[in-house]
Order: C-alpha cells, then structure tokens, then sequence
C-alpha cells in the first residue's frame, strides 16, 4: 500500500519533489522568473533579450510613476482610493530597485552563481548528497511558493476589476474604464481602441513586479542555503579527518602531517565561504535594506486595507499580505540558516577528537572553532535576517495597523 505522505508527494509537480535531478534545483525558480524579463546573469546579452528587458524596465519603471502619481492625487479626495494606489507601488518600486540591482551587480552575480555551483558539485560523499537533496529541494518550493503567492496577489487586481465590471454590466450600468492596478493615464488610453492593449500592458506591469521579487528574493535564499550546504560539508569533512580509531590510539608523524594538510585546505575552505558571504553581502545591501525598511509599512498598508474594503476586495489584500509576509520570511529564514550552520560546525569540531592531536593541529582547530564562533550572516545596516527580526517587525507592524486604526 501507498501511504498518505506519498500519496500528496506525487500529486506534487515533479520539480518540486526529491526525486527532481539535483542539479537542475540549482537556482531553478530565480532563474525561471528572470529570464521571462531578460535579467537573469547567465542569459546572453542578445540585441533582441537588450531591447526585451528595456521594455520590461520601462514598462515597470512608468507603472510606479502612474501609481504613486494617482495614489498621492487622491489622498486629500479619497483616502480608501489612494491606499489602493500606494499599497501596490510600495512593492512595484521594491521591485524596481531589485530589477535595477540585479543588472548593476550582473557580473558579481554571475560570478558567485558559477562559484558556489562548483563548489557544492565538489561535495558528492552520499551523506552530503543526502542534505544536500533536502536543502535543494526546500530552496525550490521555498521560491515556488513566494511565485504563488505574487502571481495570485497581481492576478487578484485584474480579478476584481473585472467582477466589479461584470456585476456593474448585470446591474445595467457602464463598464468603469480603469486599470487593475489604479494608475494616472491621459484620457485618451483609457478609451477604444486603446484601452485593451493599455489593460494588458499594466496587467503585465503587475506580473513584472512579481518575478522582480521572486528573482532577487529567490536569490537571497538561495545563496544562503547553498551556503549552509558548504557549511554542513566543511563540518563533516573537519571531524572525519580528526577522527581517531578506537583501534589506534596513537597517530603516526605521516599520517599527522596529513591531518596538518587536510585541516590546512579545511581552513581555506572555511576562509572562502565567508569571503563568498562578504561578497553577497555587498551585493544584497540595497535590496535588502529595502525590504527590511519598508516591510512593515507594506504590511501594515495591506492590512489596513483589508479594513476599509470589502467583498472581493478583501481576498486582494488578504492574499497581498500573504505574500509579502512570504518574502519577508524567506529573508529571515535565509540568513537563519546560515547562522545556525555556522554555530553547528563550531559545536561539532569542539565535540571531535582535536585533543587527541599534536600541538600544531590543535592550535589549527582552535582556530577553526573561534572563527566559526563568529557567525556568518548578510551584513545589512541596522539589520540581521534572522527569525528574531521578524518578530521585531511584525511588533512593529502591529503598532502601525493599531496606530493608523485609531487616525482613519
């Protein structure tokens, strides 16, 4: 018999499962959103894929003008209408400066993408293959869940406006010639023959701002997670070597020397990953720091909102928040990983056999263990993602949604 937990396996797509090769998790849902745009590093910069991401730059760059420029119009009309606007294009210019990031820091990406691929295709022992298959995996539906969670937010908008439509039309009354995403046109775009074809355009605006999103977020979680991979791999690979059979108490001048080479190139493999983690560091600041600054007023936006609407209207923000909590979590849950990995490897080379040694090689681990003790994470200004923070911002949160409760 087949049990329930492989039943709801195999009604899972296929990428999403274990079983999936590998290699092709690698990045899988980033480099899937991006390159719809044309901004994934790895693409080659035809003419064509040049002109394709401009287009999608220009189309998302005038979609956050429109809506903050009709967002911040209605404010002193009507306060419902212009949060509609401003919850949105809170997350469009996010998204925006995460296009804008991703293309500046192309090369850097390039490099690091390449860098770790090789790096963790190095670790091959069967018990690395093991973690390695789980954290993979989890990387993947970890994305595909955030890509979920902004194709329904952007196609929620479209969904409203268009029920709003049909029961206006079953009612006898005119269809409202507005744009999902509320936006400043000239008049003459929100009338045929060109309403349609400017419909599609901002229906894709919303669709651009999700794979922005999933693709520089997708990136963050993932280099984080490929790099606890090299962590638990750096961890196995220390204790292994300090090993000491029962059967053999006392190790051999040669065989020492061994130990002291293998814990040398240990050593530089420890030095590499945090240099690899600076390196992110300094290409993630801005998208990070984004995120983490304007997290709680997107949220507490989205919330408020859900408040003032109703109807369909309620499910929009409702799955709104959903997402933007998923993003938030991702980062948190990113840099968590990497903190807790470095914690364990200090743990596990204190626990292992390094003072059965020589003098040489445990001055060696020491060293290892002191360096390990101070963790690894993303260096942000004023932040850390961690779990702990997002506690701190969702407090915080809940301050703004008490406090704009009590003003509206």
């Amino acid at each position: 018999m087949i049990s329930d937990s492989t039943k709801q396996v195999e009604m899972l797509p296929r990428f999403l499962s274990s079983s999936y090769p590998m290699e092709r998790h690698y990045f899988l849902v980033p480099k899937f959103a991006l390159s719809l745009i044309g901004f994934y590093p790895e693409q080659e910069q035809t003419w064509s894929l040049r002109a394709w991401s401009f287009f999608n730059f220009f189309i998302l760059t005038y979609g956050c003008y429109a809506e903050a420029h009709y967002g911040i119009h209605q404010i002193p009309i009507n306060i419902a209408l212009a949060l509609d606007a401003l919850c949105p294009v809170a997350s469009s210019i996010l998204s925006l400066l995460k296009m804008i990031a991703v293309w500046w820091y192309r090369d850097e990406f390039k490099w690091l993408i390449q860098r770790v691929r090789k790096l963790t295709e190095q670790q091959s022992s069967k018990r690395k293959l093991s973690y390695k298959q789980r954290i993979y995996t989890l990387a993947t539906r970890l994305t595909t869940l955030l890509l979920f969670c902004g194709f329904c937010t952007s196609t929620s908008y479209s969904v409203r406006h268009l029920t709003d439509n049909m029961l206006r039309r079953a009612h006898g009354k005119d269809w409202i010639y507005e744009t999902p995403f509320k936006m400043i046109f000239p008049e003459s775009f929100l009338r045929l023959p060109l309403y349609p074809l400017i419909y599609i355009l901002v229906h894709w605006h919303g669709y651009i701002t999700v794979v922005c999103f999933v693709g520089a977020d997708g990136f963050f979680l993932g280099f984080c997670l490929y790099l606890t991979v090299l962590l638990h791999s750096l961890r196995d690979d220390v204790c292994d070597l300090l090993a000491i059979r029962d059967d053999k108490l006392v190790v051999t001048p040669k065989e020492e020397s061994q130990i002291v080479r293998g814990m040398e190139l240990l050593i530089d493999r420890h030095n590499e990953v945090a240099e690899l983690t600076e390196r992110l560091s300094g290409i993630m600041v801005e998208i990070t720091l984004g995120h983490f600054v304007t997290s709680s007023l997107i949220i507490g936006t989205s919330v408020v909102d859900m408040l003032l609407f109703s109807g369909v209207g309620i499910i929009v923000y409702l799955v709104y928040t959903c997402a933007v909590l998923t993003e938030i979590f991702l980062y948190c849950l990113g840099g968590t990983y990497i903190m807790e990995a470095c914690l364990e490897l200090s743990n596990s080379v204190f626990s292992s056999h390094w003072h059965g040694h020589s003098v040489r090689v445990q001055k060696m681990t020491l060293l290892m263990i002191a360096r390990s003790q101070r963790v690894l994470f993303i260096k942000i200004p004023f932040f850390s993602p961690s779990l702990e923070t997002l506690t701190s911002i969702l407090r915080f949160t809940g301050s703004l949604i008490a406090l704009a409760k009590s003003v509206i």
